[in-house]
């Protein structure tokens, strides 16, 4: 959980972007975005842009740091994309707020994001991401997904020989989601303190790249390490050297050496399963006259024949949140589907940075269906 953020996540809720108005307003602007506008195919063709937020302004990310994201950033990613046999062209639209992101730019973020949704249309599903709590979703799209310190303001910290600030890297294999990469990690900057039996670690000092495998950690994740070192060492026309350490090597005390003194390894943490999580289904209507959220049901009850088209439904599998829109819902409910899926995360007393996903009843839903149905 991010605990000393500089924005307030309340106030970069989409769920207070309404009105007819206001949302053509956001169509109109959104087609004078230069990022997003005539020429960058986005809204015509797939493929997956990232752009940063940099003085309130949208600006792509270069290829070559697409994967990489800044702990003082935040940012926009769309995915556009075709199903199997078909020619309709269907978008996911995910804002990523790091930990020391102004409020400023987490604002924006949130707005742009919603005026990009605007401007195709309504179609895209909406993705809240925060540091540390992406979802899976986000994660498939690439092949490693590394957050670093730095950002805009603080200046990145990218490698300058003589003087580079050494980093600790820890390397883990991301969740699986279906239609994205098998063989995909995150990378993520850590303190040392995070050292564990279960990981790959990688201590970059500028000029020389260690590699440390904990005994449990994958096989993937170690190849994967390896690859992610040796593209640095291209990154840096190859004045990096890359030395590689497996747990309990005597050869090691390099790698402690250069980490400045060899810290306790901690054992691989035990990570519950998904399936002893009993998933919930809630209601928010207005029916009566005001609005009421109600749990519909819970456990192997939860089946999509309850959804009514009239309302709007929070799916709760644990580990994300997911908001269906009904076609029927009025402007109320929709409006405050996202507000309450975050104050059920703070009633409930969970991580109040849990992805928050938003599906229309007559968009895409797939990945709403497939969470009903496998959770």
């Amino acid at each position: 959980m991010l605990k000393n953020s500089t924005w307030k996540l309340e106030e970069t809720n989409l769920a207070e972007f309404g009105g007819e108005l206001e949302k053509q307003h956001r169509k109109e602007e959104g087609a004078l975005e230069a990022a997003w506008g005539k020429g960058t195919g986005v809204g015509s063709q797939t493929g997956l842009w990232v752009w940063r937020i940099e003085q309130f302004k949208v600006v792509s990310v270069p290829k070559n740091e697409i994967g990489r994201f800044y702990n003082g950033d935040s940012y926009i990613v769309l995915n556009s994309y075709t199903k199997k046999d078909s020619d309709v062209l269907l978008h996911d639209v995910h804002f990523w707020l790091g930990e020391d992101t102004t409020q400023d730019e987490a604002g924006t973020a949130a707005y742009k994001t919603v005026e990009l949704d605007d401007y195709l249309d309504g179609k895209p599903v909406q993705h809240r991401e925060v540091q540390g709590n992406e979802s899976r979703q986000l994660l498939s799209y690439f092949k490693t997904f590394t957050t670093l310190r730095g950002g805009v303001k603080s200046g990145f910290h990218h490698w300058d020989e003589p003087e580079y600030m050494s980093r600790l890297l820890m390397v883990k294999s991301a969740p699986h989601v279906s239609g994205g990469p098998r063989s995909s990690v995150v990378v993520k900057e850590v303190s040392k303190e995070s050292i564990n039996t279960g990981d790959v670690f990688i201590l970059d000092t500028g000029k020389v790249l260690y590699q440390w495998n904990g005994r449990k950690s994958s096989g993937i994740e170690k190849v994967k390490a390896a690859e992610y070192a040796h593209g640095i060492e291209a990154d840096r026309a190859g004045k990096v050297n890359v030395q590689t350490f497996d747990e309990g090597d005597r050869d090691a005390k390099l790698f402690w050496s250069a980490l400045g003194g060899e810290v306790e390894v901690k054992p691989a943490e035990a990570i519950a399963e998904e399936s002893e999580y009993v998933k919930k289904l809630y209601r928010l209507s207005n029916a009566k006259g005001k609005l009421e959220f109600n749990l519909e049901a819970s456990g192997p009850k939860v089946s999509k024949e309850l959804l009514d088209t009239n309302d709007v439904f929070i799916l709760d599998v644990q580990h994300e949140i997911f908001v269906w829109i009904g076609s029927g819902a009025n402007k109320e409910e929709h409006r405050m589907g996202l507000q309450y899926a975050q104050d059920y995360l703070k009633k409930e007393g969970r991580n109040a940075h849990t992805p928050i996903a938003k599906f229309l009843e007559d968009g895409d839903h797939t990945m709403f269906d497939n969470a009903l149905n496998r959770f």
